[in-house]
């Protein structure tokens, strides 16, 4: 039996021998060029071209293009060197990785980024805008200072040098004296946002230790990306001190959100738990930290005051709360173990995720904010409170009967207990309103009993738990109390047996001989002189403008005003008065709540002679 041999028209002849040449080239090219890619290192020494390096636990080549002893950056995937005075390090970010696969987004925050105060976040449809416009591709390149040389003078503050950033799309070595672009680092923290069309080359360069002064050298982290910063920075500050004592500090995040409360983006921010945001404090005693104060990586190796933060345990406290004007959703922060009467420098930051690959996961910095601690022992530090909730600063306190080491429950419980019973009075007097009825027959036609409730709770709270503050604070918008009484130590002040003529007159008021509530404070209490943020005015002209006459509120006038109540202050880095929800330097985007109220209300505070509760 025989095959038939078919044969081949000219046409499929030709076809045959194009297509055996076709894949002969092919294998030939494969042959010739064996792919490799461009990872990072993770050492501190430098690599020849064609050393391998490690890289999530994988070796690979560094890209054939690099020069000799640069090292490659690969996408989203930070590398850490150490380098010395005087050195450049070269960094290579190649057109292929750039070009290539993006990185992986990160957990993310409730609703997107118009809806946060707090979030900067780049989407896919932006890069594609800014890569159409400018005819490049976007690319973000940053770097973080981690450590930083220490001073070997009697000067602890002075501040090291900042290392130096330089990129170049054509100049393969970038470094000073070069003719590169130079990115200035400040705070140990730099970013370029780039339209790369070719690789490009980064060089970090050390500073000269001309005069001496320092000792050890620079740890830095740099990362490349093709979706957004790395690492991050924010010039505002975000974070708001709210009060302390003398060992520890309330902060406060501005307002996360502006939905409303109905809404579910304000539930899920309020739920979160974990929070999102974590802190960093350091003591403004030594100021090298300066040096580091933009840079994530920089102030967690150097600051010793943390709260929420990945992996670091401590007796700090975070959590989300709406308390505050507004009551939009916010972090707060409870830190202690801090030194009496001194100032700190307060850092809000977004927890980093060290992760290959995730975007923006070297964390996010904002600028530093200030914050101090009391002297004395007798003003202590509450928040949380079951009834009076908005209630969020110091009060005055007995450290001898309340430790402040049992987070103050007892004292905590002195003072709510005591509102709430105020507070039920006045709701049964409430009660003979007829408030549900005709439009017609209302007391007003522009505050209902739901008004008058709210009025009534936030001036009965201010008003029953004072504001302590340091006997020793000469602020002029400050009360004195308690001058009669022994200091908490035991020791009698020294105007009881001697005053001089301003004292004398002090003497002889029964406002500054007593505590505002002297069935609680003096005799319960009992924590000796201090002085007294007085209440807001303002809360005065708000009860008696939204309670029906028929209760009896009023307002002191005169001298009785001025011993009872304060004025607010322009200057929003002082609270010369105490309302609920009060914090340092409130931006008056915040305040916009409370701006017309103290233009209509101008000042005050109720009398409650119906209760029977005294307002000096």
């Amino acid at each position: 039996m025989w095959l038939p041999i078919f044969k081949l028209s000219p046409l499929q002849s030709r076809f045959a021998v194009s297509l055996a040449g076709t894949i002969f080239l092919i294998l030939v090219y494969l042959s010739l060029h064996t792919p490799s890619f461009a990872y990072a290192l993770e050492d501190t020494s430098f690599t020849e071209e064609d050393a391998t390096i490690r890289t999530a636990g994988k070796e690979q080549h560094l890209n054939r293009r690099a020069p000799e002893g640069s090292y490659a950056l690969s996408n989203n995937a930070p590398q850490n060197l150490n380098i010395d005075f005087g050195v450049t390090q070269t960094w290579l970010f190649t057109q292929e990785t750039f070009e290539g696969d993006h990185g992986t987004p990160g957990l993310g925050l409730p609703g997107d980024s118009s809806n946060s105060n707090l979030t900067n976040r780049f989407t896919t449809a932006h890069r594609e805008l800014l890569k159409r416009q400018s005819g490049g591709t976007p690319i973000w390149i940053s770097i973080n200072t981690c450590l930083q040389p220490s001073s070997n003078t009697s000067d602890q503050n002075a501040i090291p040098p900042q290392l130096q950033m330089y990129w170049s799309d054509s100049i393969q070595k970038p470094g000073p004296l070069t003719g590169a672009e130079q990115v200035e680092v400040v705070g140990g923290y730099a970013m370029v946002q780039l339209n790369a069309t070719s690789d490009i080359y980064i060089g970090v360069f050390a500073p000269n230790n001309t005069e001496g002064s320092f000792t050890e050298s620079w740890n830095y982290e740099i990362a490349a990306s093709n979706d957004a910063p790395y690492h991050s920075w924010s010039n505002e500050t975000s974070l708001l001190f709210v009060d302390g004592d003398n060992h520890a500090a309330l902060l406060v995040t501005t307002d996360l959100t502006n939905a409303s409360s109905n809404t579910t983006l304000y539930k899920d921010w309020l739920s979160l738990s974990p929070p999102p945001y974590g802190i960093f404090a350091q003591s403004q005693v030594n100021k090298s930290i300066l040096g580091l104060s933009r840079s994530y990586c920089g102030l967690l190796q150097n600051t010793k005051i943390t709260a929420n933060l990945k992996d670091i345990e401590n007796n700090n406290v975070a959590g989300m709360t709406s308390r505050g004007l507004g009551s939009a959703p916010k972090e707060q922060f409870y830190i202690s173990s801090l030194d009496a009467s001194t100032q700190y420098w307060g850092f809000l930051a977004m927890q980093r995720n060290s992760t290959p690959g995730i975007i923006g996961g070297g964390g996010k910095v904002w600028s530093a904010m200030n914050f101090s601690t009391k002297a004395s022992d007798n003003c202590a530090l509450m928040y949380n409170l079951s009834f009076c909730s908005e209630v969020a600063y110091a009060v005055p306190s007995n450290p001898e009967k309340y430790s402040p080491s049992t987070g103050l429950p007892d004292l905590a419980a002195v003072y709510d207990s005591y509102a709430a019973q105020m507070y039920q009075y006045f709701n049964y007097s409430l009660q003979q309103i007829p408030c549900n009825t005709t439009s017609s027959a209302q007391y007003s036609l522009a505050r209902n009993c739901d008004d008058c409730a709210r009025a009534y709770k936030q001036w009965l709270c201010a008003v029953t738990i004072p504001r302590c503050e340091d006997w020793s604070n000469e602020a002029p918008y400050l009360a004195p109390r308690n001058m009669m009484q022994n200091f908490v130590n035991g020791s009698t002040p020294p105007w009881i047996g001697e005053p001089d003529g301003a004292q004398a007159a002090l003497l002889s008021s029964v406002a500054s001989n007593s505590s505002r509530n002297a069935q609680i404070i003096d005799d319960v209490i009992q924590p000796g002189p201090y002085k007294e943020v007085l209440p807001c005015i303002d809360l005065c002209y708000d009860l008696v403008q939204s309670c029906p006459a028929a209760l009896g509120f009023g307002c002191p006038q005169f001298r009785w005003q001025n011993t009872s109540y304060g004025m607010r202050s322009s200057d929003p880095g002082v609270l010369s008065c105490s309302y609920l929800g009060a914090a340092y330097y409130l931006s008056e985007g915040s305040n916009g709540l409370w701006g017309a109220q103290r233009v209509m209300r101008a000042a005050s505070v109720a009398l409650g002679v119906v209760l029977g509760i005294l307002v000096f």
